[in-house]
């Protein structure tokens, strides 16, 4: 089995002086990054591989989810996640090492949100309607597959395992806890 977290970045600043590639996390987007790391922790989510888009702010994200989670992450930075389409995403994914069984990507929307839509064919209705209406920042959605590569984790495939907001975050956490 294999298992894909989709990450979106977190809150950014909306303008950069380096323009796009270079927008920071805003000071909500940092403290969210380091929430997300501690949902990480403490729902034992441990990526074998994050793939990563080199701007600031996926950069950034991961910095923060390792900080919260108290771990780091092994990363590749493709210059290709950046602001990827769909289809972009899909070859990233489907050229990930098997070995790496579960594999984390951080980057942009509207490909983000495309991805997961289109590889969670499965799972939890409300929740599948939940990821479909939107995909804000942050927010994990996390995919399992019975295929046994990438190459196979194929649209519709996957079912959706988790899907997680800064809304539902506060609420996860809580629940966790108990």
């Amino acid at each position: 089995m294999l298992r894909l977290a989709i990450l979106r970045h977190a809150e950014a600043v909306p303008v950069a002086a380096g323009g796009d590639f270079e927008r920071q996390l805003s000071r909500s987007g940092l403290d969210m990054a380091e929430r997300m790391g501690r949902y990480f922790r403490d729902a034992g989510l441990k990526p074998d591989l994050a793939l990563v888009s080199p701007s600031k702010r996926t950069r950034e994200t991961l910095e923060g989810v390792e900080r919260g989670a108290g771990e780091t992450f092994a990363a590749h930075y493709l210059p290709e996640l950046y602001s990827a389409s769909l289809a972009t995403l899909e070859e990233a994914l489907a050229e990930a090492p098997k070995e790496a069984k579960f594999l984390l990507i951080i980057g942009h929307n509207p490909g983000l949100a495309e991805l997961a839509i289109a590889l969670a064919g499965k799972g939890k209705k409300s929740e599948l309607a939940r990821m479909r209406g939107h995909f804000p920042t942050p927010c994990l959605a996390v995919i399992e597959f019975e295929a046994k590569s990438w190459k196979k984790a194929t649209r519709g495939e996957g079912k959706l395992e988790l899907f997680v907001t800064r809304g539902a975050l506060a609420k996860a956490r809580g629940a966790l806890a108990k």
